[in-house]
């Protein structure tokens, strides 16, 4: 936030100077100038996926893998998840006006049907199947929707993972894979109960923030996100 903080104070400075000088200036159109500043973005956490040219498009390819002791309330949790990080990636690549395309669900479902031991397969030659520049692999090692100790009548999100991001032409030179864990709401303080949320509904709202905090793995986002990612 001092970014912002610094680039608003030497506009305001910027400002103050030209009325000084007697140049005219409306004080009304400093909102129009402070809105039209870019927002400033946080860099990807593990590495962007998109090409430094802007004409060349990427494809990736997202691989989920949960293991067989979730809860039952989890169960499909990998395509859900699955779902909201390529929602997410949709979003963000349209605003950072990456050419970046998603393999559909659709179709990496009908791979893994036919593929039951794939989760064994080198990443790399999957994404050479789908003719993928990229493999995003998450590993659900535990997902929890409840806070511990609350006997159930409290929620809270709790996500352990391993995400991993392949490059299918130099696997030798991808990142390390990433333990990821995170909770939602993320401030203990927050608290909901069994009383304002049906179950259902803040799986929901938790898978859809845990596709959300993922996706910024891959490509920036607005650091005001951040705030309201809860």
């Amino acid at each position: 936030m001092s970014e912002v903080f610094h680039r608003l104070r030497l506009l305001a400075g910027a400002v103050i100077g030209l009325a000084l000088a007697g140049t005219g200036c409306n004080v009304l159109q400093v909102p129009y100038f402070l809105f039209a500043m870019e927002d400033p973005k946080h860099e990807p956490e593990i590495q962007k996926i998109a090409s430094k040219n802007k004409k060349e498009e990427r494809k990736v390819v997202i691989l989920t893998y949960h293991r067989l002791d979730l809860r039952p309330e989890f169960i499909n949790s990998d395509r859900e998840l699955t779902h909201y990080l390529e929602r997410s990636l949709r979003q963000l690549f349209e605003t950072n006006k990456e050419k970046v395309t998603i393999v559909p669900a659709r179709k990496v479902e009908d791979y893994k049907m036919s593929h039951p031991d794939w989760h064994e397969s080198e990443l790399a030659s999957i994404g050479e199947y789908f003719k993928a520049d990229w493999v995003i692999y998450l590993e659900m090692n535990h997902l929890g929707l409840y806070e511990p100790g609350s006997g159930g009548t409290l929620y809270r999100g709790k996500a352990d993972m391993t995400i991993s991001l392949v490059d299918v032409k130099k696997p030798e030179d991808s990142p390390p894979p990433q333990a990821f864990t995170c909770s939602y709401p993320r401030e203990s303080r927050m608290q909901l109960t069994t009383t304002d949320k049906s179950p259902a509904e803040f799986r929901q709202m938790f898978m859809e923030y845990l596709g959300k905090r993922v996706s910024w793995k891959f490509t920036s986002h607005p650091t005001r996100d951040d705030f309201y990612a809860d």
